[in-house]
């Protein structure tokens, strides 16, 4: 512990103490907790109670006072549960009857205070910070301590309930296999003070699982549901295979009851137990108690639990089948009219379902997201025929936008289907992930075509016409190779794609420029694709939409013709196509000087220095670099200035990439190149960016700036040949100018330094603030950059997070009096 905190600790344990101070918020709390923990987990077997006693008295003062606040008394039992961690802290807190002074709530002189729930949490909290030896054990069991944590697994508060599971399962992990089975005690003589029969304390907690499953109240129910799959992943053999002989019973009448609610816990406890050796153990009915949700409940409840199912990493393989049909069945339901008399009388409760609007989507709904998610792997649909699910899954997707026909089995389905955007986007989204089967590409004109109707639909919703343009790139993707692809890009999509670049909603337009983008990047190396989008009069639309009156959709716009520019200059388009170049430049730094968002101004930085780190230099860009780094710099938004800095670091690495850092190894040539290279940056106005960004009221603004100026100087300072009065900056106008001034004259030299920049003869300070000009390196040298850097990279509270700081604060406001507290309403 440090010496001044160890000095501050009695006054802040009388202070914590005292009922008549009010206790600090539990902010502080936690933080001086956590303080501990730290202290406690580096004490290398230390023992902390010996060097601190006044620990001791703090916690039998705070359990002796009949006016403890519930706030210090959570505190407290936290405290000395993480103190007892430790077997020699332990028997300290024990031996003077610490434990069961803060543990039983008997000996409280506030007994009421145990209906605060932050209270019986910091009682469970101690218990878990405590329980990390079998000592802890032997104390929470001859205590009685059990039969209190059973109760409050069913506690009113759920945080309550959450952290008994917790403690409960952490008290069966320390009860070890040979424990359980010979019911000697596990600590022996020589560390326990009694015997204990472990045999009856497990079966204690597996009794009281039991009572809670078989129980009516529903709540109760499902926090033994939650302890169980706790048990089955944290717990070893034979405690797991014994709570599960235990829960054959009550689990049996939970899921042969099909409770929806209960449903998904059910399903966690199942997936756990499949995830152990009680699997492949028949008398353990775990494959049973499987099968039994496919049958159980509702049928949307059925297709969650196909789902999972499927999903399963040792699923049976009969089961998978079985799951598997049974989240394809309302697909069928509605797609298809051939069946046969089983399918039929199977599927009669079903049809009645999907003939009620609200249980139709609803059914439909969780089998599409259902195949959708099991659709991304391909090894769960072994035996399923892709390419019929995928059909069905295209004539689902024309009934919802209005096309039926004579061969659907449910009309009624199909009517109240229409328009329905939550089946239209959760097909879509099955479509998109049925993309990656090659069973699938022969229905490829189908697959655009029901999407190219989605698209020109003017019924499309908003969201519907997103997942329209997902589902679209997917299947380009893969149809990359077809040679008709282009053809279906130039004469219906590229037409269909203008009309909505048009939209009267900001969403669609924006939708569509994100589509485009996407689509330039995944086809930019396709020739023809590229020389389809400039004869299209797509690239045009593009241009015009950089005006658009919606901010998100300029920003959009700005990305989408970077990417346009980008892909030309790939395929050398632009030799006969300048203008485009031209025109997206003038455009891009009009957005730059005059649009009154953020949004525009960030995409046009960020494009430009896309543009500069491609392997395919614009160089018609490097006539703007100066006034770039210039609005970049000034912008009132500090996004804004961090891609301008992220574009100047681009901008160095690529001039001076013939100079190599070490600078010593540097032969007159390379110092020269050296040179040319920094003045070439100077005059963009590079370092006038970085100076007055690291004096710039963003953090992340100054510390970029700090970083690229630290790399300069590492660039220059260490060769003695180089000329480091090559490079002069103007002080004088510019933001940094004084700062840089200010720190000059505070050096021990500063009046030498004004001499020699002045020409001779002793500097005053007169003369510092005449200086007109500043050699970068000497401006360098001022700047502490090491310590800056250092300073920013520390977060903005590490000064009141530390506890010193904190344990200050606790004692500076017990010392106010009561006239000087003021309330803050």
């Amino acid at each position: 512990m440090d010496g001044y905190c160890s000095s501050l600790l009695p006054a802040v344990c009388l202070v914590l103490a005292d009922p008549k101070q009010t206790p600090p918020d539990d902010t502080s709390l936690e933080k001086l907790l956590d303080w501990f923990k730290d202290m406690h987990s580096k004490s290398n077997g230390q023992v902390l109670l010996e060097h601190q006693p006044c620990l001791l008295d703090f916690i039998s003062s705070v359990c002796a006072s009949k006016a403890t606040d519930p706030a210090i008394l959570s505190f407290t039992l936290k405290l000395t549960g993480l103190l007892a961690a430790t077997k020699q802290d332990f028997h300290l807190l024990e031996e003077g009857g610490h434990l069961v002074c803060v543990f039983e709530r008997e000996a409280w002189c506030v007994c009421d205070l145990w209906e605060d729930a932050s209270v019986r949490s910091g009682w469970i909290q101690g218990l878990l910070n405590m329980l990390k030896h079998q000592q802890a054990l032997d104390f929470i069991c001859r205590k009685g301590l059990l039969k209190v944590i059973l109760q409050l697994q069913n506690d009113r508060s759920l945080f309550v309930a959450c952290l008994a599971n917790q403690l409960l399962v952490q008290i069966l992990k320390l009860l070890t296999p040979s424990d359980v089975t010979s019911g000697s005690d596990a600590v022996g003589s020589s560390e326990s003070s009694s015997s204990l029969d472990w045999v009856s304390v497990s079966s204690e907690i597996l009794n009281a699982v039991v009572e809670a499953l078989s129980s009516e109240d529903h709540p109760r129910v499902l926090q033994g549901l939650q302890l169980l799959p706790m048990v089955l992943s944290q717990c070893e053999e034979p405690i797991r295979s014994s709570l599960w002989k235990h829960l054959l019973t009550p689990l049996e009448v939970l899921i042969n009851r099909g409770s929806e609610p209960l449903t998904q816990p059910l399903m966690t406890v199942l997936r756990a137990a499949v995830m152990t050796p009680l699997l492949v153990q028949s008398e353990y009915k775990v494959e049973e108690f499987l099968e039994a949700m496919l049958g159980t409940g509702n049928r949307k409840e059925c297709i969650l639990c196909a789902a999972l199912i499927v999903k399963l990493e040792k699923c049976p393989e009969v089961l998978k089948r079985k799951a598997i049909d049974i989240i394809l069945l309302p697909l069928q339901c509605v797609s298809t009219q051939s069946q046969d008399a089983a399918e039929k009388e199977v599927n009669l409760v079903l049809k009645e379902q999907l003939s009620q609007k609200a249980l139709c989507i609803s059914l439909l709904v969780q089998s599409l997201s259902s195949l959708a998610e099991l659709a991304h792997n391909e090894y769960l649909f072994e035996g399923v025929c892709i390419s019929s699910v995928t059909s069905r899954v295209v004539l689902l997707l024309r009934v919802c936008s209005g096309h039926c026909t004579s061969s659907l089995l449910h009309v009624n389905a199909c009517t109240q289907l229409i328009g329905c955007c939550k089946v239209q986007r959760c097909g879509l989204d099955t479509l998109s992930a049925l993309s990656g089967y090659e069973d699938n590409l022969d229905l490829r004109k189908d697959i655009f075509g029901v999407l190219l109707d989605y698209l020109q639909s003017p019924d499309s919703h908003a969201t519907v016409l997103k997942k329209t343009f997902q589902a679209v790139l997917r299947w380009i993707a893969v149809c990359s190779s077809f040679p008709d692809l282009l053809q279906f890009i130039s004469n219906d999509l590229f037409p269909v794609l203008e009309k909505r670049l048009c939209d009267v909603r900001w969403e669609v337009r924006d939708s569509t420029l994100e589509f485009i983008t996407q689509l330039i990047v995944a086809l930019r190396a396709n020739s023809g694709f590229v020389e389809v989008l400039h004869t299209s009069g797509m690239v045009s639309i593009l241009l015009s939409s950089l005006s658009d009156t919606e901010g998100y959709v300029r920003a959009s716009a700005v990305i989408t013709v970077g990417e346009a520019v980008t892909s030309s200059v790939q395929q050398m388009a632009l030799v006969s196509k300048s203008n485009l170049l031209e025109e997206a430049l003038a455009q891009m730094m009009s957005v730059l000087s005059q649009d009154t968002e953020g949004f525009p101004r960030r995409a046009v930085v960020k494009t430009f220095t896309s543009w500069l780190k491609g392997s395919n230099p614009i160089t018609a860009l490097n006539s703007f670099l100066s006034s770039v780094l210039s609005l970049g710099g000034n912008d009132f938004d500090w996004e804004v200035k961090m891609h301008t800095l992220e574009l100047a670091e681009v901008l160095t690495e690529k001039t001076t990439t013939c100079c190599p850092y070490s600078v010593p190894s540097f032969t007159s040539s390379e110092r020269t190149r050296l040179t040319q290279s920094l003045s070439k940056l100077k005059d963009l106005g590079l370092f006038d960016l970085l100076l007055n960004g690291l004096f710039d009221c963003d953090r992340p603004v100054c510390e970029k700036s700090c970083k690229l100026l630290l790399k300069l100087k590492r660039l220059t300072a260490e060769s003695v040949d180089f000329d480091h009065d090559a490079l002069v900056l103007k002080a004088c106008g510019n933001r940094w100018g004084d700062e840089v001034q200010r720190r000059f004259h505070n050096k021990q030299q500063a009046k030498a330094s004004v001499c020699v920049l002045n020409g001779g003869g002793e500097g005053t300070e007169k003369d510092l603030h005449c200086i007109q000009e500043i050699p970068l390196s000497v401006i360098l040298q001022i700047l502490d950059l090491d310590d800056m850097e250092r300073m920013l990279k520390l977060s903005s509270d590490h000064v009141v997070n530390s506890p010193r700081s904190l344990m200050e604060d606790i004692l500076s406001a017990a010392q106010q009096s009561e006239e000087n507290i003021v309330d803050c309403y």
